[in-house]
């Protein structure tokens, strides 16, 4: 449950910065971190958080056995990281299905007895 949290929360924050959002650009600036706002830093971050997002929903998959959020998830993130290089709406889309997955991933997750 920790990783889809993560994922789904890092890869907000470096879609914000990629796609230019004012206060959080100005709040990396003056924690002195303006050196992240670079795409070269940021779309490898990207695809860390995706990456850890989809790790975390694997193992969910083989806590509760389905399969839905895994596929969704995989899907959102193949989206939101072409959608950042070619048409920020796909990015956004993609983005969004990586959040659903992780929420449909914990409620699965909550209702499966423990063992």
């Amino acid at each position: 449950m920790f990783k889809q949290i993560t994922g789904s929360l890092g890869s907000i924050f470096a879609s914000l910065c990629c796609l230019g959002v004012g206060p959080v650009l100005a709040a990396l600036t003056a924690m002195g971190l303006g050196f992240i706002i670079n795409d070269a830093i940021l779309i490898p971050l990207l695809a860390i958080f995706l990456l850890i997002a989809v790790w975390g929903l694997k193992g969910g998959r083989s806590r509760h056995g389905k399969n839905g959020p895994f596929y969704v998830g995989t899907a959102g993130a193949v989206a939101a990281f072409a959608g950042i290089l070619v048409f920020m709406p796909v990015h956004i889309i993609g983005l969004v299905a990586v959040i659903a997955a992780a929420i449909w991933d914990i409620v699965l997750l909550r209702k499966t007895p423990p063992g």
